[in-house]
C-alpha cells in the first residue's frame, strides 16, 4: 500500500511467531518512522519518490526487518513457542473440563429436581428428545465449538496448519468415542444420567464417520481461509 508500506509485513511477522499485538505495534511504529523520514527528505528538497526510496533504504528490507523482530523472544506469542501444547493439549483438556463440568451441573440440577420428578411422568417422546439434545450438545456442538475456537486462534496467529489439524483430529476422535445418556422418565426411578468411552468393531465405522464429519466442518473452512490468505499475499507481491 502506498500510504502504509509496511502493512504486508504484519502477516510475515505473524508467520514467524510474533504475537498479533506486537506485530500491529511494529507496523505502526515503522509506518510512523517512515513518514517522518519522508517528511525530512521533502524538507531537504527531495522529490517524493526520492524521499520515499531513501526512507525505505534507511529502514531496511522486509527480510531484514522480519529477522530483526522475529529474533526478539519477548515479541513471540506463547502459541508459537509451544504450538503442541496450545493446539493439541489445550483443546483436549478444554473439552474434557467443559464436558465434566457440564455433566456435573446436570447432575446437581437432577438432584435438586428429584422430588419433583418422582411425582411426574415424562412422556417417552419428550424423554427421547432430551436424550437426543444431550447427545447433540456433548458429542457435536461442544467439540465443534472448541475445535472452531482453536482453528480461529491458529489462523489469527498464522500457526502452521499441521498443529491445529492434529489437535482437532485428536479432539474429534475423543468426542466420537464418548457415549452420553440423559434419560428423564419421572416416577420412582426418575431417570438416569451417564457417560462413557469405548469402541467396538460394530460401532467403529459410525465413530470414524462422526470424527471425520466434525473434522471436515472445522478444517475445511480453516484450509479455505489459509488458501485465500496465501492467494491475497501472492497478488500483493
Amino acid at each position: 500500500m502506498h500510504d502504509r508500506p509496511f502493512e504486508s509485513l504484519r502477516a510475515a511477522l505473524l508467520r514467524t511467531g510474533v504475537a498479533p499485538r506486537h506485530a500491529r505495534r511494529v507496523v505502526m511504529e515503522l509506518d510512523t518512522h517512515f513518514q517522518q523520514l519522508v517528511d525530512e527528505g521533502l524538507a531537504r528538497g527531495d522529490t517524493e519518490e526520492a524521499a520515499r526510496g531513501a526512507a525505505r533504504e534507511r529502514l531496511g528490507t522486509d527480510q531484514s526487518l522480519i529477522e530483526r523482530y522475529a529474533g526478539v523472544p519477548e515479541l513471540r506469542a506463547w502459541s508459537s513457542r509451544w504450538p503442541a501444547v496450545w493446539f493439541i493439549l489445550v483443546p483436549l483438556i478444554s473439552f474434557i473440563a467443559l464436558f465434566v463440568a457440564t455433566m456435573t451441573v446436570l447432575g446437581l440440577i437432577g438432584e435438586q429436581m428429584s422430588a419433583y420428578l418422582h411425582q411426574v411422568h415424562v412422556p417417552a417422546n419428550v424423554s427421547s428428545r432430551i436424550d437426543w439434545g444431550a447427545k447433540f450438545f456433548f458429542l457435536w456442538a461442544l467439540p465443534l465449538a472448541i475445535a472452531a475456537a482453536f482453528a480461529v486462534l491458529a489462523y489469527r496467529r498464522r500457526v502452521a496448519l499441521h498443529w491445529p489439524v492434529a489437535g482437532i483430529a485428536i479432539l474429534c476422535c475423543l468426542a466420537a468415542l464418548i457415549n452420553v445418556n440423559v434419560v428423564l422418565t419421572g416416577g420412582a426411578p426418575p431417570g438416569q444420567l451417564g457417560a462413557g468411552i469405548g469402541f467396538s468393531t460394530h460401532s467403529l465405522p459410525g465413530q470414524l464417520a462422526h470424527a471425520a464429519a466434525i473434522l471436515m466442518l472445522v478444517v475445511g473452512p480453516l484450509w479455505l481461509a489459509w488458501r485465500r490468505h496465501r492467494l491475497d499475499e501472492m497478488s500483493v507481491d
